[in-house]
C-alpha cells in the first residue's frame, strides 16, 4: 500500500468505540459550559440550543453516516484544493476534449464518455474534429475519434507538436529541429524550415495557410506554408513557450516566461503585459474575441499560482488562485468556459471568465486517464477542445 492509499484509509476509518466517543463529547461540552445560577431563561434556552447543535455535529462526524460529511469537510478545507466532484461525468459546454496521457490520447465527449486512441505521445484535432493527428517517437498518424488509423508516415528524428491547418488540407509537425508539412491525406511530406525551436507551430485561421513558428535564434516567423514565402518575423526574446492566433486570425499571441506580446496580422505590436513581480508565465490563451488574454502565472518556486484575465491598457482581473502549480489552459469552442489544469491538486477546473464564482472542479484526474496503473499516475495534458458538432469537412 502506497502512502496516498494509506492516508485515505486512515481518513475513512470508523471512529473506534463510537458510543464511548459520544459520551466523552457530552462531558466536554458540559465542562465547557457549566450551568450558572444567574443564567436567565433566555440565556438558558440559547445555551441549550448551542449545546444541542454541538452534540449533533459531533454525533454526525463520529457516526458511519458522517463519513460523507468528513469527506466534504476535508475537501473544503484542505490546502491547495477546490471542493470537487470525484469524476468527470460531463463537460460544461458542447464539444469534445483531446487529452494526452501516459497511455496515449483520449477523446472525451460532452457526456463524459472517453475513448483511448492508441499508443501515441501527442495529438491535435483536425479543424472540424473528424480526425486527430497523433505522433509517436518516429511516426505521424491520422486517426479518427474511434481510434481507426487512416494513414501513417515515419521519420528519423523525434516527431512531435502536430498542428492541423484550419482548412484541413495540411498538417505541420516537428521532426527533430526541422519543421515539416504534409497534406491531410498523408501525401507530399516535405521540409518547410530548419533550426526550429521545440514550440508547437500555430496556423493562422483563414484560407491563406500561414504558419507561425519559433526558430532557434528566438524569432517568431510567419510563412506561407505552400510557397515558403516569409510574411513577417518578429523578435520574441528568450523564454518563449507558446504561439497562438485569435479565432479571426487578426492577432498573434506570443507567450514568454516573462510576459505576453500581441501582434496584428502584419507583425505590428499591439500591446503587451509583463508577469507580476516575482512570478512567471506558465501558459496563455487568447479569448475568442481576441481582445483579452487569459494567463497562468506562478511564483518561481511554483508554491502558488493564479489565473489572470489581461487586456490592453493594463487591464487585469484575477479569475482564480491556489497553492502549487497550474498547467495548461484551453477555451471551450463557444468561448464561455475555460479549462485550467491544476497539477499540484490533481484537479481540472472549469471556470467561467464572465462569472468568476462559477467553478466546476474535478478530482483524481491522473488516475482517470491512467486507470489500473500500479505506480503513481502522471498528470495528463489537454491538447484541445474542439467543435460544438462535427462538420462534413476534415
Amino acid at each position: 500500500m502506497n502512502e496516498d492509499r494509506l492516508r485515505e484509509a486512515l481518513r475513512e476509518a470508523p471512529v473506534p468505540v463510537e458510543k464511548e466517543a459520544r459520551e466523552r463529547a457530552r462531558a466536554l461540552v458540559r465542562a465547557a459550559d457549566p450551568p450558572s445560577p444567574s443564567t436567565t431563561p433566555r440565556h438558558r434556552g440559547r445555551r441549550a440550543l448551542q449545546v444541542a447543535l454541538a452534540l449533533g455535529l459531533i454525533a454526525a462526524l463520529v457516526s458511519p453516516a458522517g463519513a460523507a460529511i468528513r469527506h466534504w469537510v476535508r475537501d473544503a478545507v484542505q490546502a491547495g484544493r477546490e471542493p470537487s466532484l470525484p469524476a468527470l461525468t460531463s463537460l460544461p459546454a458542447p464539444g469534445s476534449l483531446l487529452v494526452d496521457s501516459p497511455r496515449g490520447p483520449w477523446v472525451v465527449r460532452a457526456d463524459g464518455s472517453k475513448r483511448l486512441l492508441g499508443d501515441y505521445a501527442q495529438s491535435a484535432w483536425s479543424p472540424h474534429g473528424l480526425f486527430v493527428a497523433a505522433t509517436g517517437r518516429h511516426q505521424l498518424a491520422a486517426v479518427d475519434p474511434e481510434g481507426n488509423v487512416h494513414w501513417t508516415l515515419s521519420r528519423l528524428g523525434p516527431v512531435r507538436n502536430p498542428a492541423w491547418s484550419p482548412d484541413g488540407y495540411r498538417i505541420a509537425y516537428l521532426d527533430g529541429k526541422e519543421l515539416r508539412v504534409v497534406a491531410g491525406d498523408g501525401t507530399g511530406d516535405r521540409p518547410l524550415a530548419r533550426h526550429v525551436a521545440p514550440v508547437a507551430p500555430a496556423w493562422q485561421p483563414g484560407t491563406l495557410r500561414r504558419l507561425a513558428f519559433l526558430d532557434l535564434a528566438g524569432r517568431v516567423e510567419v510563412v506561407q506554408a505552400d510557397s515558403g514565402r516569409s510574411v513577417f518575423d518578429v523578435s520574441s526574446g528568450p523564454g518563449t513557450i507558446g504561439l497562438s492566433w485569435s479565432a479571426d486570425g487578426a492577432r498573434l499571441l506570443v507567450v514568454r516566461r516573462s510576459g505576453l506580446q500581441i501582434f496584428d496580422g502584419q507583425g505590428r505590436p499591439l500591446w503587451q503585459a509583463q508577469a507580476p513581480a516575482g512570478m512567471r508565465v506558465q501558459a496563455g490563451a487568447l479569448a475568442r474575441d481576441g481582445k483579452q488574454v487569459t494567463a497562468v502565472v506562478s511564483t518561481r518556486s511554483e508554491a502558488q499560482s493564479e489565473v489572470l484575465l489581461l487586456g490592453p491598457g493594463g487591464e487585469k482581473r484575477r479569475l482564480f488562485g491556489g497553492l502549487g502549480r497550474f498547467g495548461g489552459i484551453v477555451y471551450s469552442p463557444d468561448g464561455r468556459w475555460l479549462l485550467v489544469a491544476w497539477r499540484s491538486a490533481d484537479q481540472w477546473l472549469f471556470l467561467s471568465p464572465a462569472h468568476s464564482r462559477r467553478i466546476v472542479a474535478i478530482s483524481d484526474i491522473s488516475r482517470q486517464f491512467d486507470p489500473g496503473t500500479t505506480s503513481p499516475p502522471r498528470f495528463p495534458s489537454v491538447a484541445g477542445w474542439c467543435c460544438s458538432a462535427p462538420q462534413p469537412q476534415g
